[in-house]
C-alpha cells in the first residue's frame, strides 16, 4: 500500500515552549477552567450567605429573569426572535414548534458545554434528557437548581401563554445531579395540565418525574458530547454545528450563565463591594495555592506543557506558560512582552479579558485570576515570585515577577 503523503495537521494552542495542545483537548480544558472559576465564585457566595434555600432562590430568580429577557420587548419582537430561532435550528412547521423550544435550547447548550448524554423522550407533553458527564459537576447543588430556573425561562418564552407573562405551565425536575453524587444529571419536563401537576417554586425543581425514567446501561454511556466525539453537533431536526463554532460560543456563554448571572445575586449578598472583593480575593488565592501544593501536581503540569528541564522549578516562565495555556485555550488573544528568567509580561486587551461575552463584562475575572494566579505561583514556582495585573491604556499587562508584599495573602 502507498504511504500517506504527509502527516495530518490539527488545530491547537501552541505554548511558548512549542507544545501543541490539540483543539479538542484545549476545548475540554477551557470548559473545566470556566467551571473552576465558577466553583470559586460559588464558594464566595456560601461565605456571604449561610442559608442554602435563600441563596439558591436568589440565584434562581436572577438566572430566570436574565433568560426571560428575550421576551421583554413587544409581541412582534418576540415572534421575530422565535421565528429566527426556528429557522436557525431547522424546526419544521409540522411540529408544534413552540411546545419545546426550551428543550432544543437546553440540548444544544448541554452539548456545547460537553455535558454528554442523550434525549430520551421528546413528545408533546414530556421531555427527558439524560447526561452522563458535566464539567460543572464540581460547582455544587445551587448551580444544579439554577439551571432548572434557566430552562423554565426558556420554556416560558414560547409556552403559548400571554406575551410577557410567566406561565410556568411545565413542571421541570432535575431528578438526578452528578454534582450531588448521582451517576447522571437527568432533567424531566412534564406539562402541568397533562399530568395534573401544580406550578413549582424555585426550590421545587429537584423532585421526581411523574412518569418512570429510562436508565441507559453503563456500557452505552458516553464521556464526551457530540462535538468532541464527532467534530460536530446534530440536533433532532438534522441541523449541524461544527466543533469550531461551538468552541467559540461556549468560550463566551460559559462565562455568562455560570458566572455572570449568579454574580448579580452574589454581589448583593455582601454588605458592600469592599467586603465582596475582600472575600473573593481570599477564596481565589487559596484555590490557587492548593492547585500545586503537591509535588506531583507541579510535575504533572511540567509534563503536560513540555517545559524543558533546563527551565528550573524556580523560574517565572513556568508560571508564565501556565497562564499562556489557559488564555490560549479560552480563546483570549495575547502577546508576550517579556519571557525570560527575569520575569514574564503578557499583554491582553482589557475589554476582551473582562468581556468574554460583550453584553456581560466581568471585572471579577481580573480580580479572581489575579488572586488565583498569584496564589498558584507561590506553590507552582516559589513565594519569591508573584503575579499581578497592571493597566496600560486599553490593555492589561499580566506580570510574573519578583515583588515584596508585607501584607501578602
Amino acid at each position: 500500500m502507498a504511504l500517506l503523503p504527509h502527516v495530518d495537521t490539527h488545530r491547537g494552542v501552541e505554548t511558548a515552549f512549542g507544545k501543541i495542545i490539540p483543539e479538542k483537548e484545549a476545548y475540554s480544558y477551557c470548559l473545566r477552567t470556566i467551571a473552576g472559576f465558577s466553583a470559586n465564585i460559588f464558594q464566595v457566595m456560601r461565605i456571604l450567605n449561610d442559608d442554602w434555600e435563600d441563596r439558591t432562590s436568589q440565584i434562581c430568580e436572577i438566572a430566570n429573569m436574565m433568560n426571560c429577557s428575550a421576551c421583554s420587548g413587544s409581541e412582534e419582537e418576540l415572534f421575530d426572535y422565535l421565528n429566527a430561532f426556528y429557522d436557525e435550528w431547522n424546526i419544521p412547521e409540522l411540529v408544534k414548534r413552540s411546545a419545546w423550544i426550551g428543550a432544543i435550547w437546553g440540548d444544544y447548550g448541554d452539548e456545547a458545554e460537553d455535558m454528554a448524554g442523550r434525549v430520551i423522550q421528546f413528545t408533546e407533553n414530556r421531555v427527558e434528557k439524560e447526561l452522563d458527564s458535566c464539567p460543572w459537576d464540581i460547582v455544587g447543588s445551587e448551580m444544579c437548581n439554577m439551571t432548572t430556573a434557566m430552562f423554565t425561562a426558556n420554556f416560558d418564552i414560547a409556552a403559548g401563554g400571554e406575551h410577557g407573562e410567566i406561565t410556568n405551565d411545565v413542571a421541570l425536575n432535575m431528578c438526578e445531579a452528578r454534582g450531588c453524587g448521582n451517576p447522571h444529571c437527568r432533567v424531566v419536563a412534564e406539562r402541568l395540565d397533562a399530568f395534573g401537576l401544580e406550578a413549582q417554586d424555585w426550590l421545587d425543581h429537584r423532585g421526581q418525574a411523574v412518569k418512570p425514567v429510562h436508565d441507559t446501561p453503563p456500557e452505552r454511556r458516553v464521556k464526551h458530547a457530540q462535538g468532541l466525539r464527532n467534530g460536530q453537533y446534530t440536533n433532532a431536526f438534522g441541523e449541524e454545528n461544527s466543533l469550531e463554532w461551538q468552541y467559540n460560543w461556549v468560550a463566551q456563554m460559559g462565562w455568562v450563565w455560570s458566572i455572570s448571572f449568579p454574580l448579580i445575586a452574589i454581589r448583593d449578598m455582601a454588605d458592600d463591594d469592599d467586603e465582596f472583593e475582600r472575600i473573593l480575593k481570599i477564596v481565589f488565592a487559596t484555590a490557587g495555592k492548593n492547585s500545586f501544593i503537591d509535588p506531583f501536581a507541579r510535575e504533572g503540569l511540567r509534563n503536560w506543557l513540555d517545559i524543558p528541564r533546563e527551565i528550573g522549578d524556580n523560574d517565572p516562565r513556568v508560571m508564565g506558560v501556565y497562564i499562556q495555556a489557559m488564555l490560549g485555550c479560552q480563546l483570549v488573544p495575547y502577546e508576550f512582552e517579556a519571557f525570560d528568567a527575569d520575569g514574564v509580561e503578557i499583554r491582553v486587551d482589557q475589554e476582551t479579558f473582562t468581556g468574554r461575552f460583550e453584553m456581560a463584562p466581568l471585572d471579577e475575572i481580573t480580580l479572581g485570576y489575579e488572586a488565583q494566579w498569584n496564589g498558584a505561583c507561590h506553590t507552582l514556582v516559589s513565594p519569591e515570585w508573584s503575579v499581578w495585573i497592571d493597566e496600560d491604556g486599553d490593555d492589561f499587562i499580566i506580570n510574573v515577577g519578583r515583588k515584596i508584599d508585607d501584607r501578602a495573602l
